[in-house]
């Protein structure tokens, strides 16, 4: 039953996001797994054109990554003119948006591949900004399925030094300081500890400017907690929403954040919550959709607001 919840889920985000695509494909809409669907995905990525030579354009583009199909199908579809690049068998797909040029990369699940495909993205094209987006957990019992976390600043919560105990002594996690991850500074010239990275001040406008100007969204400004895990230890995520303010956790923001400070690009993580086990045990992945509308606004403002003006 559970296999079936979800084939119907994935097949409704198709109908809605590209029957037409779809139906080029041969995709029985009716009966859609979640692995027959990527398999179709990958089918539509490879006809689209393969670059031939490097990347050039005459302005910097905009970057958006997601880590999944699931988290990138819309936002590709959206590009006018799309070319394929794969380096190190990640993919990255440039096109036009809004008649300026922009980059989406699929980063793959977890913090290792978020933080080489965004370093791999900066060394090829150069981007003036990077929007790291896609689904997340709920940390607040305030927030809701479907509810879109904007970024003020992102953390990794695996990154954290446990106090002594002794062999026998039990195991109390929340016995801990966070020590960072690190990072250059342009500053000092050197690497140092960031315990969070905080988003650009202007792409974090923007993103507001978008959430209050579209009621259809329901955007708050949050903390994203990162790291290789998936929690549904609510007292553990009770106890990092009170030390840390984590709103969500997901498992690629802070690692891309991370690179882009090395790299000097500005940055921004936006969340929608697929899921909350500190209010209901619900999972619903296919919100990915409601974060790419978002994001694509936020992309669409940016470019008239500041690349434009």
């Amino acid at each position: 039953m559970m296999k079936k919840f979800f084939a119907l889920i994935i097949a409704a985000l198709l109908w809605t996001a590209a029957p037409a695509q779809a139906e080029d494909l041969g995709v029985g809409l009716e009966d859609i797994s979640a692995e027959k669907y990527n398999v179709h995905i990958e089918k539509f990525y490879a006809t689209l054109p393969q670059a031939k030579g490097e990347y050039k354009s005459r302005v910097r583009p905009i970057l958006i990554e997601g880590a999944m199909n699931t988290e990138t199908e819309i936002l590709i579809r959206a590009l006018k003119n799309p070319v394929v690049y794969r380096e190190l068998n990640y993919l990255f797909v440039a096109g036009t948006y809004k008649n300026y040029p922009v980059v989406i990369v699929r980063t793959e699940i977890g913090m290792a591949n978020s933080a080489a495909s965004t370093a791999l993205a900066i060394k090829k094209f150069n981007p003036v900004a990077v929007i790291n987006q896609g689904t997340a957990g709920g940390h607040d019992s305030a927030l809701k399925i479907g509810d879109i976390v904007i970024g003020e600043r992102s953390f990794d919560y695996t990154a954290f030094r446990s106090a002594y105990s002794a062999a026998g002594a039990g195991i109390d996690l929340t016995k801990q300081e966070n020590i960072g991850t690190y990072a250059y500074d342009a500053t000092t010239k050197k690497f140092q500890a960031y315990t969070e990275y905080f988003a650009d001040p202007t792409l974090f406008n923007i993103a507001f400017k978008v959430a209050n100007a579209n009621k259809n969204f329901n955007a708050v400004s949050g903390v994203i907690g990162t790291g290789n895990c998936w929690l549904e230890c609510v007292d553990y995520i009770n106890f990092l929403h009170k030390k840390y303010g984590s709103s969500c956790e997901e498992m690629e923001t802070n690692a891309a954040a991370q690179i882009c400070q090395n790299a000097g690009v500005p940055f921004i993580g936006i969340r929608v919550l697929s899921d909350n086990v500190t209010n209901t045990r619900g999972y619903v992945p296919t919100m990915a959709k409601t974060c790419q509308d978002f994001v694509l606004l936020v992309v669409e403002d940016y470019i008239r607001d500041v690349l434009k003006r």
